[in-house]
């Protein structure tokens, strides 16, 4: 998949810019002995305010806030990188925070009726599905040091998500289109995958 192979050569290359430009950031970080688990765990935070603002119907509230959500998960990881302490716990936690969150801002939009229900509930499971199925495949290539290594290949699904999301805080909202290409073309790796992993 040449769309894959490009967005991880883009996160590697996001991974190489953090390490260089964060590093008094990671250093101070480091020398408080803040651990990358604890600003994954930190995060969940801003789930309340973007309830709060979800619920006076106020968008930008709600964009500020995940925006500052968005901008400590550059850490953590980065954190861990520099402290040579990456591990597939870790990981895992911040794929389940990352989910977590995101589908609350999708349940957000469902409670402003900003788009069909049907189609953001099903984009929530769909989701979480594909990198289930992705991780399972994926699973006994590598060994890892916890119950099994997290490897999300499809995150420019949600990368995607955002985008149509960030033009509806705009106030450009094309969320029933795009989120209906989104399942169906999310729909088809899961049964790409489902059949990968039964026949082997």
């Amino acid at each position: 998949m040449g769309f894959t192979t490009s967005f991880t050569k883009f996160r590697q290359w996001s991974y190489k810019w953090r390490a260089k430009y964060f590093r008094p950031i990671l250093k101070l970080l480091a020398d408080l002995k803040i651990t990358p688990n604890q600003i994954t765990t930190f995060r969940l935070i801003f789930i309340l305010p973007i309830i709060y603002y979800f619920y006076l119907g106020n968008l930008l509230g709600v964009l500020i806030f995940y925006l500052l959500f968005w901008i400590l998960d550059l850490f953590d990881g980065s954190l861990a990188r520099y402290l040579n302490a990456t591990n597939d716990k870790g990981g895992f936690l911040d794929s389940v925070v990352d989910h977590f969150v995101y589908s609350i801002l999708i349940l957000g939009f469902i409670y402003l009726q900003a788009a069909n229900i049907i189609l953001l509930a099903y984009n929530i499971i769909i989701q979480l599905l594909v990198n289930l199925l992705v991780n399972v495949k994926n699973s006994g290539k590598e060994k890892s040091d916890w119950l099994f290594k997290v490897k999300p290949y499809l995150p420019y699904f949600k990368t995607l998500a955002h985008l149509f999301l960030f033009l509806c805080f705009l106030g450009f909202n094309y969320l029933n289109l795009s989120f209906l290409i989104l399942n169906i073309w999310m729909t088809a790796d899961c049964l790409y995958y489902y059949f990968k992993i039964k026949n082997n």
